[in-house]
């Protein structure tokens, strides 16, 4: 599924295309040297190829924005032979996420959101594959940048993050956060736990967080954060800034060894 700009939908390759790329760049910063959008169709609505480049593209939002939702009614929209999605990598923040998505025999109807802008849903697909990987690198730099902000409020200085991840059932993730801080010259550290549960629409929903202290420094900034914490709890977070619409994934896998690596496929193939 991907958003729309403008009122209409579009009628020839050349607007499709740009339609799909002016939307996208009202919550992505876009390099400028990237060709973005790309659509083969000699015959349209008939799509031979189309490929939409987001490599090194930004969030521009605070927090990632959710995926677009159809409502009312739909009209007859397009097929697409062969679908490639690259982000390698798309930026959040000081983070970095590797996404890959390829689909062949798909079906497109144009629908709108609640807010009457436009979209383009999924609706049918033969083969599909998705990948999506966050090294963990990554990972302990978002968490560093977040506690950060949270110590900063305290006076308390964080020197070092630590994150491990451990796969719990084919769509769960185990997160334990250690956290250095120190206060003056007083240290201590901080643990975070919690859950990840990844869903068909690649949401990461949160549960179980909670936060505990060692020594007098990490005593006072689990205090200050446990209370903080518990409205993250249920939390959906998107992972990519689009769904597949009405296929659901199937046979997803998640891999926690080296950082988080999400697998999986979609479409009518068995």
């Amino acid at each position: 599924m991907f958003p729309l700009a403008g009122k209409k939908f579009p009628e020839n390759p050349d607007e499709l295309a740009g339609s799909i790329r002016e939307a996208l760049s009202q919550v992505l910063s876009i390099p400028k040297n990237g060709s973005a959008v790309l659509v083969d169709a000699p015959k349209f609505p008939a799509v031979k190829k189309m490929k939409v480049d987001l490599d090194g593209a930004s969030v521009r939002a605070a927090s990632p924005p959710p995926p677009p939702k159809p409502s009312g009614k739909r009209e007859p929209g397009i097929s697409v032979s062969q679908l490639e999605v690259t982000a390698r990598p798309i930026k959040y923040e000081s983070s970095k996420v590797n996404v890959q998505l390829k689909g062949s025999g798909l079906e497109f109807e144009f629908a709108k959101d609640k807010k009457g802008a436009p979209i383009l849903v999924l609706t049918d697909a033969d083969d599909g594959n998705v990948d999506l990987k966050i090294d963990k690198a990554d990972i302990q730099s978002l968490a560093l940048a977040a506690a950060s902000a949270a110590a900063k409020e305290q006076g308390v200085s964080i020197k070092d993050v630590k994150v491990n991840l451990k796969s719990e059932g084919k769509r769960s993730v185990a997160a334990d956060v250690r956290v250095d801080a120190r206060k003056l010259m007083v240290s201590g550290a901080v643990h975070l736990k919690g859950k990840l549960d990844i869903d068909d629409e690649l949401n990461a929903t949160l549960s179980d967080l909670e936060c505990t202290g060692e020594g007098m420094v990490g005593s006072v900034v689990a205090k200050f954060v446990q209370p903080k914490i518990k409205a993250y709890n249920g939390r959906k977070i998107p992972l990519v800034a689009f769904s597949l619409g009405d296929v659901a994934l199937r046979d997803l896998q998640i891999d926690a060894k080296s950082g988080l690596h999400i697998t999986a496929r979609f479409g009518n193939s068995a």
